[in-house]
């Protein structure tokens, strides 16, 4: 018998979803109406899907102002990093000298 009411109750709950889903729906079939692609951007996307030879992604290739200031920067920090790990690295050299003689 508790069987039978966990179906019923899962019914239940999926002819819920279902009629949760298709009042969705139809709110969105009337809220949202269908905009006609330019003719420009079809006939892009059908030489794009037809011509096997057509690459899927394209790169530019400029750098923009903002890419060549990030390396910079980074390049910048990379140099003083480096020359900070090298003066305490030295330093730490010295002074463990200094305090073990041998």
């Amino acid at each position: 018998m508790a069987k039978n009411s966990g179906r019923d109750e899962n019914k239940k709950m999926e002819n819920t979803q279902v009629s949760d889903l298709q009042a969705i729906e139809q709110i969105m079939v009337s809220s949202l109406q269908p905009v006609n692609p330019r003719p420009e951007f079809v006939e892009g996307l059908h030489q794009r899907l037809i011509d096997p030879m057509s690459p899927t992604v394209r790169f530019t290739r400029r750098y923009s102002s903002q890419f060549i200031l990030l390396i910079l920067a980074t390049l910048l920090s990379g140099v003083i990093f480096f020359i900070t790990a090298s003066r305490v690295i030295i330093s730490l050299i010295r002074e463990f000298k200094l305090t073990n003689p041998l």
